[in-house]
């Protein structure tokens, strides 16, 4: 039976920190290369590089990333799309005779991968497979709100609501779904305080802009208390606070 590992956690818990010491470590200890599969619903667009805060992939190194801004997001992607890919890409991995790690995102979308749902069925509690490992990255609040914080910081640094404009204007010619812009964090909120302050998106001043920074520092805040909350949804699911505690774990889960 082929093992997988997969990692869930809330935004900004440092998951693919996690991840980059675990490859390292499964080569240095087992000589298993081991490739990493995003599983995050919103990661897959190569449009949302700084909302997204999308992996640079030389960073990694020898670390293969895959699903990490890959599809244009003109058409938003179902959950048994996602799913779809997401399988797929295990499978390939698989057939390599590596090690897949899955980096998730939303509960919703990493179960329906883990579990294979099936369209149609009524959605009950289920089993994870035996030959996969749920590794949950458990942060407290004060942590969390500090890394939040100074992640949506950085995504302004960076340019987010350049971004957004770039985006806004395709989603206006139609290359771009406005769907997923207005339901996205990080865009919808310039969305918002447009309507409300009653101005063009791509006329927002430096006053909007800083209550837009701290709506979306709140909205991601919830989002991510919503996360650390969804634990309980992965069955055996073991939660540890770095990649020492992951060490035993991962050990064990290999030699058997």
């Amino acid at each position: 039976m082929e093992k997988i590992i997969a990692i869930y956690g809330p935004t900004t818990s440092n998951k693919l920190g996690l991840v980059f010491n675990l490859s390292k470590y499964l080569w240095g200890k087992y000589r298993i290369n081991s490739e990493v599969i995003n599983a995050d619903s919103r990661k897959i667009y190569k449009d949302f590089k700084i909302s997204q805060s999308l992996p640079i992939e030389s960073f990694f190194k020898k670390i293969k990333l895959h699903l990490f801004g890959t599809i244009s997001a003109k058409e938003k992607i179902d959950l048994y799309d996602f799913q779809k890919i997401v399988r797929d890409k295990i499978i390939d991995v698989q057939q390599k005779n590596n090690l897949p790690i899955l980096v998730g995102g939303s509960s919703i979308h990493l179960l329906c991968v883990l579990q294979n749902w099936k369209k149609g069925e009524k959605r009950i509690r289920k089993e994870i497979p035996s030959n996969v490992l749920t590794l949950g990255v458990a942060i407290s609040r004060k942590e969390l709100k500090k890394s939040v914080g100074k992640n949506i910081s950085e995504m302004f640094r960076k340019g987010l609501y350049s971004e957004f404009k770039i985006l806004y204007k395709k989603s206006q010619k139609g290359e771009l779904s406005e769907e997923l812009l207005k339901e996205t964090l990080g865009y919808r909120q310039f969305l918002e305080m447009a309507k409300v302050s009653n101005k063009s998106p791509l006329e927002l001043n430096t006053k909007d802009l800083i209550k837009i920074k701290k709506w979306i520092i709140k909205d991601i805040l919830k989002y991510a208390y919503h996360q650390s909350l969804d634990y309980k949804k992965f069955p055996n699911i073991h939660l540890i606070r770095g990649f020492k505690q992951s060490k035993k774990i991962v050990d064990s889960f290999l030699n058997h």
